[in-house]
């Protein structure tokens, strides 16, 4: 199981857990959150000792692990099949979360070595603001493709990590685009460079919506 790709109700619940740092009741995740895990995806996570579940009253009741928390940050940044309102909430909650925590650590993890570039810790919220000022400087209007090759260019003080994340989560909202170029062989080492990967496909191609 450990080496399988969790379902998409497995990973949501692992953000659920994680984010509120409890024991929660099966009644609660599904009411609260909308999530109903099933029998076979209980003991999916049980079994890879992702979670623990333990009944109280004829209730069961679940604790994410230590092993839960670092899968969890490793199948969101593989990227989360998400196709209901619901779960874009769900997928940004953790996305939220890493975001404000790498954020808040960079500068605690700043390099001795004086850095060719200089990164400023910001927000996700800046960054998200960053990488619209620099698409609209690319191309007039939303729309439009431009390659990442060229939005890198205008964020170079921007943590990577941090860049991927937080264009993750704009697209996991609806309100952006990625996608791969059509032809690859057409593509620089540069570009290669610069693509984002999502699941395990690289991505080259990014716009705003209209």
């Amino acid at each position: 199981m450990s080496e399988e790709r969790l379902t998409y109700r497995q990973v949501a619940a692992l953000l659920v857990l994680r984010e509120l740092g409890t024991p929660l009741p099966h009644k609660g995740l599904k009411d609260e959150w909308g999530l109903e895990l099933t029998p076979k995806n209980r003991a999916g996570l049980v079994d890879a000792k992702l979670i623990e579940s333990e009944t109280r009253k004829r209730a069961f009741w679940y604790t994410i692990t230590p092993a839960g928390e670092e899968r969890a940050i490793e199948e969101v940044r593989k990227g989360i099949p998400v196709s209901s309102r619901s779960g874009k909430a769900l997928a940004l909650l953790y996305l939220r979360s890493l975001l404000v925590s790498k954020a808040a650590t960079s500068v605690i993890e700043e390099p001795v070595r004086a850095p060719a570039t200089t990164v400023s810790p910001v927000s996700p919220e800046e960054v998200e603001g960053r990488i619209r000022k620099a698409y609209a400087k690319i191309t007039p209007g939303a729309g439009r493709w431009v390659s990442m090759t060229k939005l890198r260019a205008l964020l170079t003080d921007i943590d990577r990590d941090l860049q991927d994340d937080v264009m993750r989560a704009m697209m996991l909202a609806g309100r952006v685009d990625i996608e791969p170029v059509a032809i690859v062989g057409d593509l620089r080492p540069e570009d290669h460079e610069a693509a984002i990967v999502i699941g395990s496909t690289p991505n080259h191609q990014f716009r705003v919506g209209a």
